[in-house]
């Protein structure tokens, strides 16, 4: 499938009959095309049986150089239906039907995808003209999410071993580094425990852009201070007496995780997803749990007994069904906060900002609300039995509309 090039040159060693000379360049396999110097109305008609047909070149300024030429009709020299970077592939992975576009495919260009489908020599289709592929479509689509954006995203229970091989077939170079830090990750969850300098190495070979997955990882007493841990997936790990103060957890997961009696003072915890995390006993003192762009912390159903959260931020904090006997809260801001069936018993609450916080049906016995900053607003009846000082409340039959606006 090669393009004859032809051009004007001065050589007395050519045929006198002949007026070029042909050079072969490498080129889509069909169709054929000559490139000539002559007029275009000397081209012969294309009903002349001349193979392939000629294409006229024009002149360009230089005079000077008689084998100057450039290209009249560019357009003439591909087939019409020459591959598009906007072209839609349709590819059949093992069984499974992947719908992309070639670019999306090419965009690697050293892997092993964008010179299968950079042109359109990759012609193994089933019945529907979708491309073949005989590899697994459980690891294969990560590959192609990456290529789509150039973010590394495993669902859960997707073996990264699995999808590393894939990469290395496909030879998405890109992928080597983050799959194999994460292999090692999960070999060190379950081989015992993580030391801090190990953990640190962790997160310099992980790109900011991967998630970083440490289900399940032992971390006990691990010293985890002053480190950007954002966005890393910590469900039901092991973070029993750590030392996480003034590090940033800003939307990490840390769902049926173990922080009992772990150091989190100083820490920035906003948007962390914790529903139903043993945080027992923790030190939580001047943390930042401050809503960011409509996200809120979650702490749903969470064991907070006897946890120290004073002047903590926790404006629209979700607390609800968690138990938060014996915690102290003093002078937290807890502004729009859903406590809706908290168990606050025993707990200190002096000097809170409690303005439309939302109470309703939480048990308020033995509270203490000295020095609250707003008064209480509540939906219905609670148990209370304040032991050292009676709150504000506001009757059920004196509800403003600002009541409603805080129950959920």
């Amino acid at each position: 499938g090669d393009i004859l090039l032809a051009f004007k040159s001065s050589d007395d060693t050519l045929q006198k009959n002949s007026s070029t000379r042909v050079l072969n360049l490498r080129s889509p396999p069909s169709p054929q095309f000559h490139l000539s110097d002559l007029p275009e109305d000397q081209l012969p008609p294309p009903s002349s049986p001349i193979s392939p047909p000629l294409v006229p070149l024009r002149k360009t300024s230089d005079n000077s150089n008689p084998t100057s030429f450039s290209l009249r009709k560019c357009s003439t020299l591909l087939p019409s239906d020459s591959p598009s970077r906007n072209d839609w592939v349709r590819l059949n992975v093992g069984g499974k039907i992947f719908a992309t576009t070639r670019g999306t495919l090419t965009s690697d260009t050293s892997s092993m995808l964008a010179r299968m489908f950079e042109s359109e020599w990759f012609s193994a289709t089933d019945d529907t003209g979708a491309y073949l592929m005989d590899r697994s479509p459980e690891y294969f689509e990560p590959l192609l999410n990456f290529l789509r954006h150039g973010k590394l995203i495993l669902n859960e229970g997707i073996n990264p071993q699995g999808v590393l091989e894939e990469a290395k077939f496909f030879n998405i170079t890109k992928l080597f580094d983050p799959l194999e830090a994460l292999i090692h990750n999960e070999e060190l969850s379950l081989t015992g425990h993580m030391t801090r300098k190990e953990f640190v190495r962790l997160l310099v070979s992980t790109s900011s852009s991967t998630v970083l997955r440490c289900q399940g990882m032992n971390l006990e007493g691990v010293d985890l201070s002053n480190l950007d841990l954002r966005h890393i997936n910590f469900k039901c790990a092991n973070l029993h007496h750590c030392n996480l103060s003034r590090s940033d957890l800003s939307h990490c997961v840390l769902e049926r995780a173990d922080l009992s009696h772990t150091i989190l003072e100083g820490a920035t915890l906003r948007c962390v997803h914790m529903p139903r995390v043993n945080m027992e006993g923790a030190c939580l003192k001047g943390c930042s749990m401050e809503e960011n762009l409509g996200g809120t912390t979650n702490l749903e159903g969470a064991n907070l007994k006897g946890v120290l959260f004073d002047n903590s931020q926790m404006n629209g904090v979700n607390l609800r069904l968690a138990s938060l006997k014996g915690a102290s809260l003093r002078s937290c801001n807890l502004r729009y906060a859903v406590m809706a069936g908290t168990d606050l018993e025993n707990s200190d609450l002096r000097g809170c900002d409690l303005q439309h916080a939302n109470l309703r049906g939480a048990n308020l016995a033995g509270v203490n609300f000295d020095d609250i900053i707003a008064p209480l607003h509540m939906s219905q009846t609670v148990n209370v039995n304040v032991s050292h000082s009676q709150p504000q409340l506001i009757s059920q039959q004196s509800y403003s509309t600002e009541t409603d606006h805080t129950t959920n």
